[in-house]
Formats: structure tokens, sequence, C-alpha cells
């Protein structure tokens, strides 16, 4: 074991999970002995007092006995029956007390343990004490004040809850999902991306609501909605498909917008549209003339959505205390003043309105910009470090205008995203629309089997893409600006299945 230690240690039988053997120690040495054993995970064994004389000479008793219970049990099978049957409610609960000693046996071999003081006593007289066990680990708040409820009448176990939320590398607490119901599929595209980090935002809720919305406006049809709707939730009732779940709440938005336009199962002559038919709905555009209008929106749409994203980011920021995320960074309060007077500016010059003077705009956009340029001396300022520029001053200036470039690129790029959100919309219509044409439908008389084959060929294939089209915006054009998905999952010891 140690050259320092004066013990034998003789291994006795092995297998792919333990070792058994019998160790011997001097008296006088039996105590600090026994504490370097228990350190390297082996268990006591204690034989019972019922046997006597040799080892081998208990066990081949014992072998004996075993023998011949074994061979009563099979020459008489009928008399096993009725032994089985008389003594089942014992058996049980043998049984599940065997289980409850052994989850307590597993959760043992996790525990540190101390086998009290024996100091004062005979060295040839040692007994080793009761042992005391102790076992540190995470509990939801919950959990931890009922269990602290419930050890409140035994002296015996002590509960310490450290409430320190100060940052520690090693005491990073891990990361339990807690949404409703109705978001609890959408949970496993916040995994698929990463779990949250401990304090940070869960985007599950925001996943949920707009990935529900924006695919219902790409896929804008009432008849197919319904059909997604009720089939999505029989899988996910029955099945527990968490897909499927994702699927029945997005047909209810694709029934709202199937209203919305007018459509159900391609037909646009059923009912009329509460909004506008995304096929003909066009509006005049400064400098680019007539373009259809589900583009402008869509458009618009995601300009509000970045600006509610980066919001999220300096929430996330404020409370992990990033000084340069919070006010410099791209998604940052800069980010957020440089995007948001671009938007309002855009909104203003659309609808006619007067744009601000000079000296405003100067503000609203050369400003932001230079602090995002300089973020990294403006956090060493603020944080009271030293400033350092890596490569020297003219390196610095080089790099921060290629990255100024990218940031300008990058907001033009991702807002431009989003025009595929009325591009599918008018595609979805377009693509009904040969299906009708197919069927005949404008002679008045429609083949009914290609109209059904048409429409599920749509739905699967185009249900598909867009799907993957709005993960894509909810990964590369919101996650990306608020999110990190750093977080490690919370693992309890046991389910609450296994507890009941």
């Amino acid at each position: 074991i140690y050259d320092n230690l004066d013990t034998i240690f003789i291994k006795c039988d092995e297998d792919d999970r333990y070792i058994w053997g019998i160790y011997f120690v001097p008296v006088h040495e039996a105590q600090r002995i026994h504490a370097v054993y228990s350190a390297m995970h082996f268990e006591k064994i204690f034989v019972p007092d019922q046997y006597d004389g040799t080892a081998k000479a208990a066990y081949t008793a014992l072998e004996a006995q075993y023998k011949k219970t074994i061979a009563d049990l099979d020459a008489n099978k009928a008399a096993r029956k009725a032994f089985f049957r008389k003594n089942a409610s014992d058996i049980v609960s043998c049984k599940h007390t065997l289980s409850q000693f052994s989850r307590n046996f597993d959760i043992r071999k996790l525990a540190a343990c101390t086998h009290g003081d024996n100091k004062g006593e005979a060295a040839v007289d040692y007994k080793p004490k009761e042992p005391f066990y102790i076992l540190c680990g995470w509990m939801t708040e919950k959990d931890a004040k009922a269990f602290q409820n419930d050890i409140s009448g035994d002296s015996r176990i002590f509960c310490l809850i450290d409430e320190n939320e100060q940052e520690d590398a090693h005491k990073t607490p891990p990361t339990k999902l807690k949404n409703p119901k109705l978001f609890k599929p959408f949970e496993m595209y916040t995994k698929m991306y990463g779990l949250p980090a401990y304090g940070e935002m869960d985007p599950t809720w925001f996943i949920a609501i707009t990935y529900s919305f924006i695919f219902g406006a790409m896929f804008g049809d009432a008849g197919q909605g319904l059909v997604l709707l009720i089939g999505g939730y029989l899988l996910y009732r029955f099945k527990h498909i968490d897909l499927a779940g994702i699927i029945s709440c997005a047909g209810i938005f694709s029934t709202f917008f199937g209203f919305m336009f007018g459509s159900v199962f391609g037909f646009e002559d059923i009912i009329e549209p509460v909004w506008l038919r995304p096929m003909d709905a066009m509006m005049n555009v400064p400098f680019i003339g007539k373009l259809n209008t589900v583009f402008i929106i869509a458009i618009g749409f995601g300009m509000g959505i970045i600006l509610l994203c980066m919001i999220f980011n300096i929430m996330n920021s404020l409370k992990a205390k990033d000084t340069e995320k919070v006010w410099f960074d791209t998604n940052s309060v800069a980010g957020l003043v440089f995007y948001g007077s671009a938007v309002i500016v855009i909104a203003l010059f659309m609808t006619g309105h007067k744009l601000p003077g000079g000296i405003v705009l100067c503000i609203m956009f050369i400003l932001p910009l230079l602090v995002m340029f300089l973020k990294e001396p403006l956090t060493n300022l603020v944080e009271k470090k030293p400033a350092a520029f890596e490569g020297g001053v003219g390196m610095f200036i080089v790099q921060g205008f290629f990255e100024m470039f990218e940031v300008l690129l990058s907001y033009f790029s991702n807002t431009l995203s989003f025009v595929r959100i009325g591009a599918y919309a008018v595609s979805h219509a377009a693509m009904m629309q040969v299906v009708l044409m197919l069927a005949g439908a404008e002679n008045g008389s429609p083949n009914w089997v290609v109209i059904v084959l048409g429409n599920i060929f749509v739905c699967g294939l185009e249900g598909l893409i867009v799907g993957i089209q709005v993960l894509r915006l909810e990964y590369y054009e919101m996650f990306s600006r608020f999110y990190k998905g750093s977080g490690r999952k919370f693992e309890p010891f046991r389910s609450d299945a296994e507890a009941k």
C-alpha cells in the first residue's frame, strides 16, 4: 500500500467492479491504517457472530446447506410454487428493502467517511465507532428546503446550505430547466444548442413563441395547419415525442396565418383573407419601387427581434457582471443605440417623415461605432486595468477597422436573413397553386386524388424545409446575440419515479 505503513493486504477475489481481500495490521496502528483503506474506498465486511471455527469450515457448511436447499426445491416444484405464493408479500417486502439498502450503499460510496474519535481508549480494545458520512451535492431550492424540514427532528443529521452566489470555478451550479408544459417540447431545441449556464436566461419560452410564430407565417394554411396541430398533438400525447409537440404548437400559428392569408388546403376562394394574400399584396418602397408587402413586414419583424435579442444580451451580461458585453460590444448598449438608430431612420424615411439633423445622426451612428471600436481600452478603463494594445497601436487600429466593417456587414446580412419569412410565405402559396393547376381546379372539376397527394407532398416537404429554416433563424440570428449555452445538466442521483 505505502512503504511507511505496517500492513499486509492479501487479495482473495476480483471482478470487473470489486476486489475482495483481507488485511492485517498491528493493533497500535489500526486506527490510522483503517483510515487509509477507507480513503481508498474499501468497505468492511463484518462476519456475523453465528459462524464458528475457521473460514473454510464455515464456507463448507454454508455450501452444503445451499446445495441441499437447491436439491429440495428441484425435487418438489409444487412445494416451491406453494412456498412463493405463501410468502409473496414477504418476498416483495424483502426486495423493496434490499433495493433501498442498495441505493443507500450507492450513496455511501460517494460520501467522505470518518470513524469518530477513539482517544482515551485502550488500543487492545479498539472498536471503530459508528461511521459519520459527509455528502456534498446540488439540490434545487425547493428540494433543499423540503429536506431540511424532513431532518429537523433527527439530531444525527446536519444539513448546511451554501447560498454564496459569488463566482467560483469549482462551485458552478448545474442547470435544471423548468418550463410550463406548453413549452416543454421546445427544451429539445435549447439542449441542442446548449443548456443555459447558472444565472443565464433560459431561452426556451422565447424559442417556443418565436419558432411557432415564424413557422406559421412561413407556412400559412388553415387546412394544413389543422393537420399539423391535430397530428402533432396525438403523437405527443400518446408517444411523447418532443418534435411532435413542437409541430403541434407550430400548427396553431399555421392555422392562424391560414385565416389571415385566406388559404385552406391551397384553395384561396373558400374564405376571404382577414389580412392579405402573400402573392398579391404589393407596396411602393422609395428608390426601389414596388415590392411584396410580406417582404417589408418580414424585415421589420426581424429588426424588432434583433433589438429584443440585444436587450436580452444586456440583461444576461449584467447578471454575469461583464462590462464589455453590457456597454461596448456589438450587441451591448452601444450596438443597441446604433442599430436602433438605423431602424428609426429607415422607418422615418419609408414613411416620408423628415430625418433628424446631421449632428443628431452623427451622435446616433458615429458615437456608438467609435465606442465599439474602442471596446477593449474602454473596458480596461472601467475595470481599472492597465490599457494594453497587443501588437501595438497601429495593429489595434487596423484590426479594429476590419472588425467594424464585419460588424456593419453582419448587421445588414442578419437583417436581410429575415426576408426568408416572406419568401416562404409566397413560396407556399405558389406551390399550392401549382398543385391546384395540376389537379385541374381551374376547370371546376378538380382531381381530388391529385389534390390530396399534392397537399401531403407540400405539407411534408415544405414543412420540413420551413422547420429547418426557422431553426436556422433561431440559432444564428437570435441565440448568437445573447445566449452562450455553456451550462451543464443537473443529473439527480435518482429520478422522481425511483424516489416514489
